[in-house]
């Protein structure tokens, strides 16, 4: 049975298939090298775990408690096509040399391929009966996936039946071809069965033979075009995901990019921000490849679920396809008309440099961005930068990122944004704080307590950073007088910036609003480097993730701590003591950037089972699942016109636990979880704590003085 044809079209094949392959891949190549500069190649053993971990051990793809299945499939079919790839790579060596077996690993490899060709095709029966059956909200459906589904099929049921055919073929034939056959499937139980039931079958051998060449050429043109169709196709993150994994962020999450020379790009009217797809870094065009549209992000997205244009799933897939369309002239800096890849707008509104199209004309003339013109502005203004998508996200996109970059480019390059945030904004700028209060009303919360300055105590052992919510929100200021008073019966040293203290620069830094973050901040550095501050406590978790990971950009470098970190640190020292009280059933609700930002999730717990008579129960959303109360991102300074209001949902979420108390630990939850049980008209019955507070609460008091 001669097989020296092969050798000629294999060839051709791969000369046509390879060819196409390598041409298409080289414009994406050029296109990502196209992209902005950013470091994405240290911490090389750090990337690495993260691959193993994330990548090829599919970590994120069992999170969904809800429904797990679509991650085992996943996960089965993905670690299949990573054995099956030597599989793959056998077969075109055959080509030209038929009986090629591996050396050495044959004996095992064999029956592992085996076993895996049937895991993978019945991986691929359960995805059609979840596409075509069970039919997902979060799932796009479309011709191609089923395309691509039918190929992954097909190859399996190719696999199978070459081998059948083809050694059954030579097993029919007897003589020198049937010991041949039988030692090559030795140790591959399935093709054994199948081989012998094909020589056993009555069918001639030739045409076995045949019936077999055509499996092998089916596969092998399968694979041809399977490859081919990655690259134009959401199935292009077959071939990104483990890359853009690796390639992930190491850095904190709650560190935002740094905007270097801000003030000389103010002035010289730079655009900032996310304006074209040239200021798009090449690692963002890298996510932008990798979505694989699996919805896992718009089903966790606070925004999404309550009725809010914001998906961001769509965000990436938009973004995607805007700089799709435009890959030539990111590439080549050049339109299609001529111009400059980015429009220059005279005072009219109107294009003054370079031939543009009507479309980039209009684009100009439209108020927004020539990258953002597909974005609907209530999405990008919808975002809580809860992070819950990234969080969820299989191939570690990241979107809130993105999303603020295109703040960034709105809000200081365009002067855009929604009016209560400009009225915000500017008083953060002239006051430093965003209720537009006088600064020296800021310690006005701490009187009869005998807080300390700075003045009064500089370089305090800690430093308690209140914030704007602990000055000055009537709710927020019982956090900072109960957290004072737990910090004073554990006998710490510390000391306040009192009317000193500016506002962190969170709500700047997530608004967008760069410049405005970068001086809060510098001015705050400034005020902890002259008070000699090296450890900080915050009861604010923004305020604790913008000093612990930003400050930093800024050279200002500090231990810092949340109050319920320090609460559990206090309690383990036994420097705490409770009376006992009534039973609580208190429900914790994880605030978005102590959980998802800091991964600050067992010691608030640990201090609420520390109090006696609590008795601490758990939503079916919490810790990595738990959702945003609706409040960061700056949104607890916008007016929530669209859809259901995020605050009632996490409320009625809390509410099925049937607690007595919605603890929480951060002011802005607070005043978004005490709004939605007003909502919910249940107020009278459900009371809303800070763990401060309930810890506060329970603290044995000092025995009096004794006179003598």
């Amino acid at each position: 049975m001669d097989a020296s044809y092969r050798i000629g079209l294999a060839t051709l094949l791969l000369l046509l298939g390879g060819g196409l392959f390598a041409k298409t891949m080289m414009g994406r190549a050029r296109l990502l090298l196209a992209g902005r500069p950013e470091t994405r190649w240290n911490l090389v053993r750090d990337r690495a775990v993260t691959l193993l971990r994330i990548g090829i051990g599919q970590q994120k793809m069992f999170r969904d408690p809800a429904d797990p299945s679509a991650g085992w499939i996943h996960a089965l079919t993905f670690w299949g096509f990573c054995i099956l790839g030597l599989r793959t790579t056998q077969l075109f060596i055959q080509a030209y040399v038929p009986d090629f077996q591996w050396p050495l690993i044959e004996p095992l490899y064999a029956p592992i391929k085996d076993l895996t060709v049937l895991v993978v095709l019945l991986s691929i029966l359960a995805f059609f009966h979840r596409r075509l059956v069970i039919r997902p909200k979060r799932i796009a459906y479309s011709h191609e996936a089923l395309l691509i589904l039918g190929f992954i099929g097909m190859l399996m049921v190719t696999e199978f039946g070459f081998e059948a055919l083809h050694y059954g073929a030579r097993i029919a034939a007897g003589g020198a071809d049937a010991t041949v056959a039988r030692e090559h499937l030795g140790h591959a139980p399935i093709g054994r069965v199948l081989a012998d039931l094909a020589a056993g079958s009555g069918i001639a051998a030739g045409t076995l033979w045949v019936l077999g060449e055509v499996n092998f050429w089916v596969h092998v043109a399968i694979i041809l075009v399977f490859m081919n169709l990655l690259p134009m196709s959401k199935h292009f993150h077959v071939i990104t995901s483990l890359p853009n994994v690796f390639l992930s962020r190491l850095d904190p999450p709650g560190a935002l990019a740094f905007v270097p020379d801000i003030e000389k790009a103010l002035e010289e009217e730079k655009p900032l921000g996310l304006s074209v797809p040239n200021d798009l870094t090449w690692k963002q065009i890298l996510d932008l490849y990798t979505c694989t549209e699996c919805g896992r992000c718009e089903v966790n997205c606070p925004a999404w679920n309550t009725g809010k244009p914001l998906n961001p799933k769509m965000i990436i897939l938009d973004l995607r396809d805007h700089v799709y369309a435009r890959q030539q002239q990111i590439i080549t800096g050049v339109s299609a008309a001529g111009g400059t890849g980015r429009l220059a707008i005279g005072a009219d509104g109107v294009a003054v440099s370079g031939q543009v199209s009507a479309k980039e004309k209009a684009e100009a003339e439209s108020g927004l961005p020539e990258l953002i013109a597909g974005l609907n502005p209530d999405a990008i203004w919808s975002c809580t930068t809860c992070r819950s998508c990234s969080e969820q996200c299989p191939v570690m996109i990241e979107h809130v990122d993105k999303i603020v970059d295109v703040r960034r480019h709105l809000v200081m390059t365009r002067n855009e944004m929604p009016k209560e945030l400009a009225k915000t904004l500017a008083n953060l700028e002239s006051k430093s704080n965003p209720w537009g209060m006088p600064s020296g009303k800021r310690a006005d919360w701490s009187k009869g307590l005998g807080l300390p300055t700075i003045d009064d105590n500089p370089n305090p052992e800690w430093l308690y950073f209140v914030g704007c919510a602990g000055s000055f929100d009537d709710r927020a200021k019982k956090i900072a007088v109960a957290t004072s008073q737990v910090l004073q019966a554990a006998g710490v040293s510390f000391a306040i910036l009192g009317k000193k203290e500016k506002c962190s620069g969170d709500l700047a830094r997530r608004s967008g609003q760069e410049y405005l973050f970068q001086e809060q901040a510098k001015a705050n550095i400034e005020l902890f480097v002259q008070g000699g501050v090296r450890k900080i406590i915050t009861t604010c978790p923004h305020c604790y993730n913008t000093i612990k990971h930003e400050y930093p950009q800024l050279g200002g470098t500090f231990e810092v701590v949340h109050h319920t970190e320090f609460i559990a640190r206090l309690v383990a020292d036994g420097k705490l003591t409770f009376t006992e009280g009534e039973k609580q059933k208190i429900v914790y609700h994880d605030s978005c950037y102590l959980g998802r930002y800091n991964d600050v999730y067992d010691d608030p717990r640990k201090a609420l089972l520390a109090v006696p008579g609590v008795e601490l129960v758990e939503m079916e959303r919490s810790k990595k699942l738990g959702m945003c109360c609706g409040a960061g991102g700056a949104r607890m300074w916008m007016e929530e016109k669209i859809g259901t209001r995020v605050n009632n949902l996490r409320v009625e979420q809390a509410l099925e636990t049937q607690p007595q108390v919605i603890a929480s630990a951060c002011p802005f939850c607070m005043t978004m979880l005490s709004d939605g049980v007003k909502a919910k008209d249940v107020a009278d019955s459900v009371a809303t704590k800070d763990l401060a507070e309930i810890v506060a609460e329970r603290l044995k008091k000092p025995e009096p003085a004794v006179e003598p």
